[in-house]
């Protein structure tokens, strides 16, 4: 059993470095001019290690982009007993920017738009991950704020994707066509104003 977790801490460490080098290479280089060789290079791997990891380029991009993406799986962890309906909403607004400002996700997402006509299925995983999977996560909030009475019943799936559009209106469109582009400094005064805007369609 030692030798057993041994080999399995070695490669899950070598699984790591694999991942921060291939995400600092996909940020610097794009898809199609990031290389395995030199992501196995700056990861301190073998090539071969690599690809016993990831059997291509494809799987280990939709590993970054699970990677950077995996706080947005369960937003329920957000919510705390005592808050209000105005308390979570602004939490899930925040931890929404969080995975696009602070875990690189809006500069994945414009490696894969310049993808697209050439790599379709990436376009499709990253979409699974970012759209599907988070608008699951914040439909089961508001299912649950439904049932405590926070909010009046209604379509959870349809007011999810409103909200998050309000937040890719203001803040995401802007960051995936400026790389440049930060949160401004009213930030938490328009992440109110959709909290407002949210709450007269659907508070209880």
């Amino acid at each position: 059993m030692g030798l057993d977790t041994h080999r399995r801490n070695v490669s899950d460490k070598k699984r790591a470095a694999i991942l921060k080098a291939a995400l600092d290479n996909f940020l610097r280089n794009g898809f199609s001019r990031a290389g395995m060789a030199d992501i196995a290079r700056e990861a301190d791997v073998s090539t071969a290690t690599l690809y016993k990891h990831f059997d291509s380029k494809e799987a280990l991009f939709a590993a970054v982009v699970k990677q950077a993406a995996r706080s947005v799986g369960d937003y329920s962890g957000l919510v705390a007993p005592d808050d209000s309906a105005r308390d979570i909403l602004r939490k899930l607004c925040r931890a929404y920017l969080s995975v696009q400002f602070e875990h690189n996700a809006n500069a994945l997402m414009r490696i894969v738009i310049a993808e697209v006509p050439g790599a379709p299925k990436l376009a499709a995983e990253m979409y699974d991950v970012l759209a599907n999977r988070r608008n699951d996560s914040v439909m089961a909030v508001m299912d649950a704020m439904i049932e405590r009475g926070m909010l009046k019943p209604h379509d959870a799936a349809f007011s999810a994707r409103l909200g998050s559009g309000m937040l890719k209106e203001l803040f995401v469109w802007p960051a995936l066509f400026d790389a440049d582009f930060q949160l401004p400094a009213d930030t938490d005064r328009k992440i109110d104003m959709c909290v407002d805007a949210f709450l007269e369609l659907y508070g209880a």
